[in-house]
């Protein structure tokens, strides 16, 4: 598996081998966990991920998994697998989210199929529990934040169909939270979803837009900016403002998003004012409309820390 190892590695090593060969797939777990402890490899995540998937272990198989996402979508029977552990999971949401990131076209229907298969399961075996989702999903404006949330998460176990018809209800909903309707933006984005969707925006009126047409927020130019900005000035003076100030900022776009780039016209001036806020000093670069969203976004994300 790699080499300059101790001799107790190698012995986890080996091991693990044997056990894996034996197809005792809960001690190869097991081993490989300890493992994996030490030696953090793809390597060795790819074989741990497998034996807990055939130890039907699949949400712990999932969280590692996630150690090594990027390498899971560079070849097709990697990703196969992180596919199969969302479906095993009932993460339908998720698994189709991956299956776009596939380019196969051949590859990316046969997955869909499969997908929509274990959600016709579900809603045989489990049809009161997704109704019960469905509800909680549906009306979640009715609940505060951490409410909110956790029927959010809770959402994502729904067949497709089903999550997108309710995020289209929530998208226009004037009492679900900014964020919810920002997030919900970018969960239907990823899902591939063709056909127009109306959204309340922060300024309360509605909107209609193609997602499919519109480059995502993190491949927008304004966010790859704004975040180089920031990278640059903190990097390497002040590595603690750096993270707290890039989350901020993901945040602050999130809510912002689609429209951030309509919004966002002078990125230097956005970052001047975030520093200048972080380190309690006063701003006068940044004006007009960009200056009023700003605001009005960073109130919204204070909040969210208070809480």
């Amino acid at each position: 598996m790699t080499d300059h190892i101790t001799p107790e590695t190698q012995a986890l090593i080996d091991r693990a081998r044997l056990e894996m060969k034996q197809e005792n797939w809960h001690d190869a777990a097991e081993t490989l966990a300890d493992l994996y402890e030490n030696l953090q490899t793809f390597d060795i995540n790819y074989r741990l991920v497998t034996a807990l998937f055939m130890d039907k272990q699949y949400q712990l198989a999932s969280s590692y998994a996630d150690d090594f996402l990027a390498e899971y979508l560079d070849d097709e029977t990697h990703f196969r697998m992180i596919v199969a552990l969302a479906i095993q999971n009932q993460s339908f949401v998720y698994a189709q989210q991956l299956a776009m990131l596939w380019d196969d076209e051949q590859t990316q229907s046969d997955i869909l199929d499969e997908i929509r298969t274990a959600e016709n399961h579900a809603k045989e075996t489990m049809a009161t529990t997704l109704a019960t989702i469905s509800r909680q999903f549906y009306h979640m404006s009715d609940y505060d934040l951490d409410a909110q949330r956790n029927r959010y998460e809770a959402a994502r176990r729904l067949p497709v169909a089903d999550f997108v018809i309710g995020a289209k209800f929530l998208l226009v909903d004037p009492f679900a939270l900014p964020l919810i309707r920002a997030t919900l933006l970018e969960d239907l984005q990823k899902l591939d979803i063709k056909e127009p969707v109306q959204y309340r925006w922060l300024d309360d009126q509605l909107y209609t837009i193609r997602l499919d047409q519109i480059n995502p927020l993190t491949s927008s130019e304004v966010f790859e900016k704004i975040a180089t900005l920031i990278d640059d000035r903190l990097g390497q003076e002040d590595p603690v403002a750096l993270e707290m100030l890039a989350h901020q900022m993901r945040l602050e776009l999130t809510l912002l998003y689609p429209q951030t780039d309509d919004v966002i016209i002078d990125a230097d001036s956005w970052v001047d004012s975030s520093l200048d806020r972080y380190y309690g000093q006063s701003n006068h670069t940044e004006v007009g409309l960009q200056k009023y969203w700003h605001d009005k976004v960073n109130k919204i994300t204070n909040s969210f820390f208070e809480n």
